[in-house]
Parts: C-alpha cells; structure tokens; sequence
C-alpha cells in the first residue's frame, strides 16, 4: 500500500475534525433545536478518530524492521509521538492560561499531564476552553500502554487481538456500568478512560487484519460501514423510545466503531472515492487536522474577544460568526502547521529503524 492511498486517511481526518468543530460551534453558542443532531456528529467525529489513532499506531508498531530491539522501537516511538504532539499541545496550554482564558486554579496540573478527562470525570463538569482536550488525553493515556503490549506480542498475533476483544468488551461494559449507577451521561460517561478504548483498540484489531491480510480487507469496507450506521441508527432510536439507554452507550457508541473501521477499508482499497477521500483539500486539511482540533475550541469559546483584542467588529448572524470562527481555526492551524509543525515533522526521520 502507498502513500497515495494513506493519503486517503488524511481526509477522513479533515471529515471528523470538521464534525467535531460544527457540533461544539452550535453547542457553545447553544442552540438547542440543532443540537439532536450536532451532538452526535460530534461524537461519531470523535470515535472515527480513536479508531484512526489506534490503527496507525498499531500499524507503525507492528511494521518495525525485524531484528529492531524493542527498548529501540520503544525509544523511536515515544521521540516520534513528543516530536508530533507535544510542541504546539504545550504552546496552546501557555496560550490559554497566559491570557487567563481558562481559569488555571480551577483546572490545576491535569491538562499539562493529559488528564483532562480525569479532572472533568471527577468535577463532573465540562470546561469552557478545554473541554475538548479530554480526547487528547485519552489517546495520550492509550499511547502509555499500547507500544508495550503490540511490540511485546508483535509475533503473537492471536493473543494480542484476543486482548484487543477483550479490551474493547470492558469498555462497552465500564460505560454499562456508569450508565446503570446513575454516573451523569454528559460528561462522566462520555470522558472516562476505560469508557473510550473500544475505538482505539477496535483501530489496532483493523491494523492486525490488514497487516495480516491485506486486499481480502476490501470487501468488508462498505459492509461495515452500513452495519455500522445501522447500529448507530437502531440503538439511537432504542435510546429514546423503547427507554433501552444502556443499550446505546454499550453497543450503540461501538457501531460507530465499526462504522470508522469500514470508512478506514473504503477509503484504502476502493477505486471510487477520489473525489471523496483522494482530494488535495481535504487532504491538506486533513495534514493539518491536530491544529483545527487544538484550536478550534478557544477560538469559538472567545470569538468576541478575540475579535475585540484586534478591534474588529462584526455582525452577529449565525452564518457569519460560523464563516469567521472556521476561517481563523483553519488560519491559525496552517501558521502552526507551517511554522512549528512541519520542521519538526522532519526530524521524525532520524527516529527511524532500520
């Protein structure tokens, strides 16, 4: 497989991420009558990037030279992922705290050691500016774990997707159980750690099949992606009509799971999708995805003052603010891609094996 193809999965970054931005757009500036339908794109955005996440990673892992060391392997891993993440998630915090945009004795040390999920879980509230950091989080706290478990049965590959199954099984369960002791749907249930690795390693149990058997994948794409729909669809009903609500946070968020894992097949095998998935703006935008997610949040959180501070003053309708607030995410993420991102993505070669 080339890189044109995993291109591809460039611009299903950009699908998610815009998901995400339209659905905290309309939930910051509350909206109720869109909200039924904004939240959970949301949340269909979020899952597609845990199962994004956990395929690549899985991927990267198990496509070491043979003869690597693992202490080697592990070392190149955690330098590629600081050089990746670190730099501008870091730059954000000093941004955010510095002009007192969130108040930092509220939130304390969590968001610099990638708690955020913790400390909303915990307080039981969401954040005005951070909140959407508890994915990063999550998928930080993943990144602890996952190297360790794929590099250390990278030659037992049975055990390690029985342990994925069986990771994915407790996080259906964990969100069960919240749901069944009476743990707040929004934000408890949505945050917590063992509630959201499901998607991430239902991502790494997509990375051992294709790893494993390549082209025979194709066919299973658009099948899952229905399947995965479907379920969505069918437990989402369930949720609020046949009072069935532990059936949706159980096997209800898993479908869009599926549904991600089915997006991630189509987009690398089918020959019909270019215009979907093999197109330069969505890929670009899709480069440059961990900056319109980072930045999205404060710049929608504090679009009047933002455009105070530079003495702008526009008008309040709906369709403007939303033009605006996208147009200056997608600004400020390619200044960071450009000037802070990119030359660093360059050193990631020299923490290559091989």
């Amino acid at each position: 497989m080339n890189n044109q193809h995993f291109e591809r999965l460039d611009s299903i970054r950009f699908y998610a991420v815009f998901a995400v931005i339209f659905a905290h757009i309309f939930q910051i500036w509350t909206w109720p009558e869109t909200q039924v339908f904004l939240l959970p794109l949301g949340n269909v955005g979020v899952q597609v990037f845990f199962v994004l996440s956990g395929f690549l990673i899985t991927r990267i892992l198990l496509s070491e030279p043979k003869g690597t060391p693992i202490q080697t392997s592990f070392k190149n891993f955690y330098l590629r992922r600081s050089l990746r993440i670190f730099p501008i998630y870091y730059l954000y915090l000093l941004i955010v705290f510095s002009f007192n945009l969130e108040n930092i004795g509220e939130t304390s040390f969590y968001p610099w050691l990638y708690l955020t999920n913790i400390y909303i879980f915990t307080q039981d509230t969401w954040l005005l500016a951070n909140s959407h950091l508890w994915t990063l989080s999550i998928e930080e706290q993943f990144y602890i774990v996952c190297p360790f478990l794929v590099l250390l049965l990278q030659h037992r590959a049975k055990l390690l997707a029985t342990i994925f199954v069986g990771i994915i099984l407790v996080a259906m369960s964990t969100r069960v159980y919240l749901y069944l002791n009476n743990y707040s749907i929004s934000p408890q249930i949505e945050v917590f750690t063992l509630a959201n690795l499901d998607g991430l390693s239902f991502g790494g149990l997509l990375a051992l099949a294709y790893l494993n058997y390549g082209k025979l994948m194709q066919r299973y794409g658009l099948p899952m992606i229905i399947v995965g729909l479907l379920g969505y669809y069918l437990s989402f009903l369930l949720k609020y009509n046949g009072h069935l609500e532990w059936l949706f946070w159980s096997f209800g968020k898993f479908s869009i799971a599926i549904f991600a894992g089915g997006l991630i097949i189509y987009a690398l095998f089918s020959q019909n999708n270019r215009h979907i998935f093999h197109n330069a703006t969505t890929i670009y935008l899709g480069k440059i995805s961990y900056g319109l997610y980072l930045y999205h949040n404060i710049i929608v959180a504090h679009y009047d003052k933002i455009l105070g501070f530079f003495g702008i003053t526009l008008s309040d309708n709906i369709i403007i603010k939303i033009i605006v607030s996208i147009a200056l995410t997608i600004f400020i993420a390619y200044l960071s891609f450009s000037i802070i991102e990119k030359p660093l993505l360059r050193l990631k070669s020299k923490f290559k094996s091989g």
